[in-house]
């Protein structure tokens, strides 16, 4: 994502700057200064500003290059190349709760050497810790949490406005987010509509359950969903709902699988999910995030 010149273009525009300037200053060609300015630019970093016939550079303000300026005022000696790469990003930021390097891969999809290698990276300079056999992120190094959760903001709400232009963020983390749109725009590049994956209650009747909804529900993600995150994601849409939670619950029986507290813990809604099996388990109301069961069964005959 940062290459290391990336990173020195970056760090030499406390003050706007053009690519000529940068280019002498950096001893490069025109043309490499002007590729890195290019990728510095699409990734929210830096903006061009023209005055009379020059175009100047400078830092945008967008949260994540705050955080960046931050970092390297803080670390002025870390290789941020090494660290701030696709994959050691996307670990770091599932890495908010404890998890084993079998579950980052599960949740990344990255291959379990790709996930140790990215740890291994972090872990060398405290940024990640380990604690009974699971790691994640040191609370010394705000920083890094504040950069990474930043930019992967800024990423998803520009990959959304690509995506939809009524889209609407539900819930994010690292590259992938849900979100629900009334449609979604036409020409997509392929590289960002084989990452959009229907889900939640627009899959409801593959499964004989019939829900009338307005919006349409998508995760984007580069890897495959499997039939448990569309129980989750039904969820994730708001937690705090009785009624996506009893769509949720609906759903479970349909899909067949025992593997409902996994993935709820990949989400970081293992408690919330446990207290609604509970309720199906004790067929009466336990928290006010389901409805009274009688209701719920109402429900359930509304959606056959």
């Amino acid at each position: 994502m940062l290459s290391s010149r990336e990173i020195s273009i970056f760090k030499y525009l406390n003050e706007p700057m053009n690519i000529s300037d940068l280019a002498e200053l950096l001893s490069l060609h025109y043309s490499t200064v002007s590729k890195a300015v290019s990728s510095l630019e699409s990734e929210g970093f830096v903006l061009k500003e023209k005055k009379g016939k020059q175009v100047y550079i400078r830092r945008s303000n967008s949260l994540h290059s705050k955080s960046l300026e931050d970092i390297l005022r803080e670390f002025p000696r870390l290789p941020l190349d090494e660290l701030f790469t696709p994959s050691p990003l996307h670990v770091f930021s599932v890495l908010k709760s404890p998890r084993s390097i079998t579950e980052v891969s599960e949740i990344t999809g990255l291959d379990r050497s790709t996930v140790s290698a990215a740890i291994s990276r972090f872990a060398k300079y405290g940024i990640v810790i380990k604690e009974n056999n699971r790691f994640l992120r040191s609370n010394r190094h705000a920083l890094f949490e504040d950069f990474v959760d930043n930019y992967y903001k800024y990423k998803a709400n520009t990959n959304l406005r690509a995506i939809s232009q009524n889209g609407l963020l539900i819930w994010q983390r690292g590259p992938e987010f849900l979100f629900k749109a009334e449609n979604l725009n036409a020409g997509l590049e392929s590289d960002l509509e084989n990452k959009i994956h229907p889900t939640a209650i627009n899959i409801f009747s593959k499964y004989g359950l019939d829900v009338i909804t307005d919006m349409d529900y998508y995760f984007f993600s580069k890897k495959p969903l499997c039939e448990e995150e569309f129980f989750v994601h039904t969820i994730l849409i708001d937690p705090y709902s009785p009624i996506y939670n009893s769509y949720a619950l609906a759903l479970a029986p349909k899909l067949g699988s025992k593997n409902f507290i996994k993935y709820a813990a990949y989400y970081d809604i293992e408690a919330h999910v446990r207290t609604l099996l509970e309720y199906i388990d004790k067929k009466e109301k336990t928290s006010d995030f389901v409805l009274p069961w009688k209701e719920y069964q109402e429900l359930l005959e509304s959606l056959v």
